[in-house]
Parts: C-alpha cells; structure tokens; sequence
C-alpha cells in the first residue's frame, strides 16, 4: 500500500493508477459485446424423501459470480432460465439442505432439465453481496464469510445485531450493560471503529468508523452478512476490519408477521414484517418497537435498584422495487428510527473505588434517516449498477455538565460495470462519498459551532479470471482520495488548511477446491482459501477537531488469511478452520510526555499493533429434526513499539502488551431442534479472561474474568399462522461483565405470540 499527498509526492504512482482504471473500463466493455444465444433450464427440486422443496432459490453460477435465480413453486418446479449457452455450476438455497454445486451445460436455443435432489446439511449455502463486486455463494467465496439467516434470527430470537454477534467467530461484541448498552465490536483484534456496518448498501458509521450495536434492528432481515478481514478493495475506507452487512427482505410471495412480547426487567416489543411482489412491483417493509425498564436488580453500590437504565428503541423501514425482465431492476429504500437509554454509569466492579454514585441525568437521544436509490440494467453482455443514499444523524447526550449534540450526514453515489466473458469476469467503476460531522464541541475561536467536512473518491477495479475448473481467483484494487476541506482553528488549534491523502488498497483472494464432494463417498468438499490485502480507516471528527497536525492520515492494515473447509458424509458434518495475521499501523494516538521525542504534534499516526488468531468451526445434522453447531476463536495481539522509539508503546500500554477488551478465548454452541410444530434452540457463548480498563477514568488496566453463559429459546406452532415462543437469557443467572464496570442483564424470561401469514 503507499500514500501520496497533494503536494505531488509520487504522482505519477497516482497517474497511472488513474489510467490502468480506465484501461479496465474499457476492457470490461470490450469483453462483454460478444454474448451466445440464450438457451432455457428448468427441473424440480425434492428433499432426501423425494418431497418436493417450495420456495428453494436455484442458483447458476459461472466461476463465482451468480448469474440467475429462479425459487420454485410448490411443486419444487423451477425455471425456465434463459441464460446463454454454455457451462454453469448448479446449486440451491433451502434451510437445513444443500446440493454440491454440479456441473452443467446448457445447449443454445435448447431445454436443458435437471431434477435436483438435496441432502441434509449442516450448512445451507447463500447468496452474499458483500464479498466480491458482484453476487456470488458462500460456497465460492474466497474470502472469510459467515452468514446468519432469516431461519437463524427466528431461532435466536434476536432483537438486536449485538445479539447475532454471540455466534459468528473472529468479531467480538462488548456490550457495556443492559439492553440497548453501547456495545463495541472488535474484528480480529482490530479497534472498535474497524468494521463497516451496512444495511441493503448503505453505511451506518458514524464519521470515521464508530458503529454502536446495540439499535441496529433485525425486523425484516433476509440474513446478515460477515465478511472478516480488510475489505477496502472493495469498500474504501472505513472497511479495515470488516464488514457487516444487513440485507432485507423484498418482493417474493405474499407474507405477513406480527409478533408480540414481553417478559422481565419491565420488557415489552412489537415487530411487524411485509413483503409481497405483484407483476412487476415488489414491496417489503419492517417495523420494531422495543422498550425495557433495564436492569432490576438491587447493588449496594448504589443502595437499592439501578434506576435509569431504561431504553427505548422504534425502527420502521420499506422498500419498493420494479423489474419488468431480469436485465432491468430498481428500488428505493427508506429507513428511520429514534433510540432513548439512560447511562446509570458503572455500578459494577469498582478496584479503585472512585464511583461516585448513580447518574441519573446521563440519557442519550439518537434519530436516524436514510434513503436509498439503486438501479441494475444488462444489455449487450454488460451490466452496469448504479447506487445513491443519503442517511442523517442526530445524538443529543444529557449529561450532569450539560447537554452536548452530534450530528452526520452523507451522501454517496456508485457506478460499477460487470462483463463475464472469455473466463475472466471484470468489474470497475467509481464511489464518492461526501460527509459532514457537527459537534457541541467542535468549535472556531469565538466558539460558534463549525463542522468538519470530507469528500472520498474511490476508483476500484476488480478482475476474477477462471484459471482452472477448480480454482477461484479475485484481484481487486481501490484508489482513494480523501479530501478533508477547510477548518478554522479554534485557539489552540490552528487553522487547517485543506488537506488530500490518497490511498491505493489491493487485495488478492483464492479459493481452490480439492474435492468436489459428488461421488457420493464419506468424504466430501474440501476447499482451501487464502487471502491477503490491505485496509484504512479515516480519522475521525475528534482526531481531527481535538489536535495541532494538519496532516493526519488514515490509520492502516495488512493481512492475510488461510482456510481449510471440509464436508463429511455428504455435507452432513462441516468442519473448517481460518488462521489469520493482521499489523496495524499508522494508529493515531496522544504524543504524551514519555512520547515526546516521537512526534512534533499532540497527536500522531505514530503507534503501530498486531494480532493472530484461529477460527475454527463445525456443524453436524443429527437428523432433520436435530442439529449442532459450534465455533471457536483463539486471539493473540500484542503492542508494538510506536515510530522512531520502538521501546516505547502508546497510552498506558507497556511494549508487548495484549489489547484490552480482546478475549484470547472466545466460542459459541447451539444445539437446534426443529419439527413443524416444535423448535427450541440451546445457545451456550464463552468467553475467556481478557484486559480492561478501570471503569471510571481508564485510569488504569485491569482483568476482566471470564464467563460462559446459556440461553435457551423455543416456539409452538398454536394453530395454522399462530405461535407461541419464549426464551430465557443468562439461564443459570451468572452474574458477569463484558465491559468492566457495567453488569450484564440477569436471568430474563421473554414470552410472545406471533400470528403469520404466506410463505
């Protein structure tokens, strides 16, 4: 990776970044001109048993990219799909049950039929949107993807994304109390403003990276996509850790769900979800309210009952789409919603005893409002995608000094253009991103509120050739302008002029299949996959508003990953495990006075960091009704020396020290019952001891114990559209604290009714 600078500091580097991206435009649209007669597939789809499966997703693929869907009727019937002649690789969506992706052919101006018998499995396969610039499967993903589905939240009966974390390996969730508690997200020992959050495309960050879990709602989600390492090859800056996608449902046969539920600590919550599709329209919406009168237990540090604890959360989002023909799609996107939590401060673990009491004053406000418009249109072998959003939002803390505001807004646009042809598929386009962040506490020197701006334009190409049957190749590389406008000084800060920073990020994944798993023996799949690229993270409004270097620059990583995926008995059991390296450099910390010879300035891009780790999984499908699943992450980092003082390290930390809140152990494991009537989940998360910080004023570092604590979930089918579910969280009442200084919830009964209707 390198940095140029606007002063012209290696500009021919840029130059010709600049113009190999607009070679690549036009080899993309130079390769897709010639296309082969479209010729139909079509087939049924049935179960072990020979039943028929509804509502399965068939997906054709060529390499990695999914060139068609089709989801069958209720007869397991799909097609036709016209697609030009050629070979493909045929599989399916269906809960619990999978097919080895098959090799087939399609003959031009042709039929092609394919009956297609699935196997059960303990891993369904799925589309995903966020690990490559085009649609492709986990299956063919050569990057490190977990995916939690529709099926999977219904079962954990998740309220919350904070709350789907518990079972996806390599990101750590830390919330700091209660329900709706700000709750930080670690990506493979990287900071908590490392991982991009998305909902259907559009970013939910704050300016520079900060993401609270906890209000991101999961009424009408279709899954949620994780894709673990570096990943601004493809999203720019802000994606150094990862990304977390939220995809929602849209368009297909009519289905209706409203659920209600309350239960312990004065919980109470409704959620509402619609989609349809009628002739060329498709709709889908959500709506959730969620109220909790918060933790209810008495604590002598505060002499008697927590009070403001209470939260409040009410979400409401719809979209609507039109597609005349698979070559032609729009839809708009609308979302909204207001958070309300009190902060009672940390009446938890004190060492230090420097609590001063409850706080009942602090509460925090957050609204929010998106939209977002996208376009997908196909002719003469080229696909062009164009997206724009707009998204605002408010927060207003009250605290015992006063009230304080922040406010971002944003607007992005995005072209790509897609071509398959001659075994290679190419994508390229453009990303601009215009932000602008306010604050109380950003002000000029007569201190009259100023915001701090900032434009980022990424050119990205992306080249996936079929080297081999059996090999899977993506090279992507992104260009990065960042563009911070004027900012006038504040007394102690100086006038800023504007500044630019560019940044080139490439990536190079593979996924190579050793076994096929289609002749029917006890072993199946094995695939290896490998990466290794380049991430940044932008400064944020403080970095920027709260120091004397008018040249801060992204904060960087490098990483690589190695994987091995294996099927046993027809995909039945799936193992697989992922080691992974990260450095991190360029962090942006306090020059403080052992620092002083590292830096000029009061902050810098001096410190620098790693981490290390092991994901492993496994998942086994007892039978139809029964099943079990299980991860395991192990994580080593470590401080490293900051620029030009190596034996020294940044903050409170000594050289070679481990990051606080990174658990060196953490796992998850489920077992899953589900019959027509009856379903129940048993969900058991770990977590090892790890360094924290002093509650009060990070005033030192502490050890925070580990804990493991159970869940169990289950729902009845009453009648025809009408269930009863229920769950109880923290099952044996441990009492624990997953950020030091602010107590988890206690045991909690949850009971509900949910009335159902379509598919």
């Amino acid at each position: 990776m390198f940095r140029t600078r606007a002063a012209g500091v290696r500009k021919p580097v840029r130059t010709r970044f600049v113009r190999t991206f607009l070679f690549t435009l036009f080899l993309v649209a130079a390769v897709g001109i010639s296309m082969a007669d479209a010729g139909p597939i079509g087939g049924r789809v049935v179960d072990p048993e020979g039943r028929p499966v509804a509502q399965a997703d068939v997906l054709l693929l060529r390499g990695s990219t999914v060139v068609a869907v089709a989801t069958t009727d209720s007869d397991g019937r799909y097609g036709p799909i016209d697609v030009p002649g050629g070979q493909y690789d045929l599989t399916v969506v269906a809960p619990g049950l999978r097919l080895a992706p098959m090799r087939v052919r399609v003959a031009e101006d042709a039929p092609t039929h394919h009956d297609l018998r699935l196997t059960l499995a303990a891993y369904q396969e799925a589309v995903v949107v966020s690990a490559a610039q085009i649609d492709t499967t986990v299956s063919r993903a050569a990057s490190s993807v977990s995916v939690v589905t529709s099926q999977d939240v219904d079962r954990l009966q998740a309220r919350s994304l904070a709350d789907v974390m518990a079972i996806v390996p390599g990101i750590a969730a830390a919330p700091s109390g209660t329900v709706g508690a700000q709750t930080s997200l670690f990506p493979r020992g990287g900071e908590s403003d490392y991982t991009l959050v998305l909902v259907d495309g559009v970013p939910q960050n704050g300016f520079g990276g900060a993401f609270d879990a906890a209000h991101l709602s999961l009424a009408n989600v279709e899954r949620v996509e994780v894709v673990r390492g570096p990943q601004s090859a493809l999203y720019g800056s802000g994606a150094i850790g990862g990304i977390v996608h939220l995809v929602t449902r849209a368009g297909g046969p009519p289905r209706a769900s409203l659920s209600v539920e309350g239960g312990g600590d004065g919980t109470r919550a409704t959620t509402a979800s619609a989609s349809a599709a009628r002739g060329p329209w498709s709709f889908g919406g959500g709506f959730d309210w969620l109220e909790s009168e918060g933790d209810g237990r008495t604590f002598e540090s505060v002499g008697g009952k927590v009070r403001n604890d209470d939260y409040t959360r009410l979400v409401a989002s719809g979209s609507i789409g039109w597609s005349d023909s698979p070559d032609r799609r729009v839809r708009l996107d609308v979302r909204g919603g207001r958070n309300e939590r009190g902060f009672p401060g940390p009446y938890g673990s004190d060492p230090l005893g420097l609590y001063g009491g409850l706080d009942t004053i602090s509460r925090g406000i957050n609204r929010h409002a998106a939209v977002a418009a996208s376009a997908l249109v196909r002719g003469r072998g080229l696909a062009h995608r164009l997206q724009a959003t707009w998204s605002d939002a408010w927060s207003d803390y009250v605290s015992p000094y006063g009230t304080s505001e922040d406010r971002v807004d944003r607007l992005t646009g995005r072209y790509q253009v897609d071509a398959q042809a001659a075994g290679i598929g190419l994508s390229g386009g453009a990303e601009l991103l215009r932000e602008r962040a306010r604050n109380s506490f950003i002000t000029d020197a007569s201190f009259g509120e100023i915001p701090v701006e900032r434009s980022n334009l990424g050119l990205f190409v992306e080249a996936r050739p079929s080297l081999h049957p059996r090999l899977l190749v993506t090279l992507g590389l992104r260009s990065e302008r960042i563009e911070r406008r004027r900012l006038a000084g504040d007394g102690s800060r100086p006038d800023f002029a504007p500044s630019v920073v560019w940044s080139t990020n490439p990536k190079l994944s593979a996924a190579w299949f050793l076994r096929t798993g289609t002749d029917g023996s006890w072993l199946g799949e094995t695939t290896i996959r490998a990466s290794a690229g380049t991430g940044i993270k932008a400064p944020t409004t403080f970095d920027i508003a709260f120091t004397d270097n008018p040249d801060l620059r992204p904060e960087r990583s490098r990483s690589v990953d190695v994987g091995l995926e294996q099927h046993l008995w027809q995909s039945r059991v799936r193992l697989d495990a992922t080691w992974f390296r990260n450095t991190y450099d360029d962090l942006i910390v306090a020059v403080t006075q052992p620092l002083a010879g590292a830096s000029r300035y009061r902050t810098d891009n001096i410190a620098n960091a790693r981490s290390a780790g092991l994901e492993i999984g496994a998942g086994w499908r007892v039978a139809a009704v029964l099943a079990a699943r299980a991860s395991w992450t192990w994580l080593d980092t470590e401080v490293l020396g900051v620029d030009t003082v190596p034996d020294r390290a940044f903050g409170f930390y000594e050289v070679g020290d481990p990051l606080v809140r990174r658990p060196r152990h953490a796992g998850s494991f489920e077992l899953q019952f589900t019959t027509d009537r009856v379903s129940a989940l048993l969900l058991v998360h770990q977590r090892g001891a790890m360094r924290d910080l002093e509650p009060n004023f990070g005033s030192e570092v502490v050890t925070n114990p580990g804990r493991a604590v159970a869940a169990l979930s289950a729902s009845v089918r009453l009648a025809r559209g009408f269930e009863l579910f229920g769950r109880v969280s923290n099952l044996f009442d441990r009492r624990y604290e997953d950020v030091y200084g602010f107590p988890a919830a206690g045991r909690r009964l949850i009971v509900g009714l949910r009335a159902a209707a379509g598919n």
